[in-house]
């Protein structure tokens, strides 16, 4: 059994048509249709989208253990869908939750307000964290990651470090407030182009860093910060 139809398994046990289950995910039911049918690889976020609802992600991409996070061989968790929350150790459990309510992945890299820290692969993560649906409802589910802020360069703005910001992949509006490498080194900055020189003025909220003037070619903007999980630390 491949994962294609280890997936076709887990519709069919939630007793949906292909169009009803990939409406579900926001996919196109042909597209879906091609993962069942082995025509397309099983992209990574509907894979998170399946482990959000209860699936076991080692069962659905090599068939060996349980197909359900509890074990527990009850078709419940997949036929009345909850968020499922990963702790950093790989522990899941699922939460109760109105259905408004959007199971964001969280990177294991930590964004620097401060010197910054080297850049690690996006496709790895450790925790979710739940965020209103329509608190991002402008922008596509599957691109809205979250991610820990370490440094005090954004105190100005109420972002300490530990922190948890929400932002969009690859989602560039304007000036604003972006996570950016530079160089390799990931940041979260208030970010200003200048479309004449081709430069990106960097600025922390913080008076103890000076901006930062860069050539665009420098800078990969990862992606629009739209809001953050604060934690006062006073």
């Amino acid at each position: 059994m491949t994962i294609n139809d280890r997936l076709r398994l887990i519709r069919e046990l939630m007793k949906e048509s292909q169009a009803k289950f990939s409406s579900r995910f926001g996919l196109p039911q042909t597209t879906y249709a091609n993962y069942e049918l082995n025509k397309r690889s099983v992209p990574d976020e509907l894979k998170n989208e399946l482990a959000s609802i209860g699936i076991n992600l080692h069962w659905l991409i090599t068939g060996n253990g349980d197909m359900y996070l509890n074990g527990s061989g009850n078709t419940d968790i997949v036929s009345t869908p909850k968020p499922t929350f990963m702790t950093p150790r790989g522990k899941a459990y699922a939460v109760n939750i109105a259905d408004d309510v959007l199971s964001v992945p969280i990177l294991v890299q930590k964004l620097s307000a401060g010197d910054g820290q080297s850049f690690l692969p996006t496709d790895i993560i450790d925790e979710r964290l739940p965020v209103l649906e329509r608190f991002v409802r402008m922008y596509p589910k599957e691109k809205i990651f979250a991610a820990e802020v370490r440094g005090d360069s954004m105190t100005g703005i109420q972002l300490f470090d530990a922190d948890i910001v929400i932002f969009v992949k690859n989602i560039v509006e304007g000036d604003g407030l972006y996570v950016i490498s530079v160089d390799g080194e990931v940041f979260v900055k208030r970010v200003e182009y200048n479309p004449f020189d081709k430069q990106l003025t960097i600025r922390s909220e913080n008076d103890r860093y000076a901006p930062k003037v860069v050539p665009a070619d420098r800078v990969d903007v990862l992606g629009k910060v739209v809001g953050w999980l604060h934690h006062h630390p006073y």
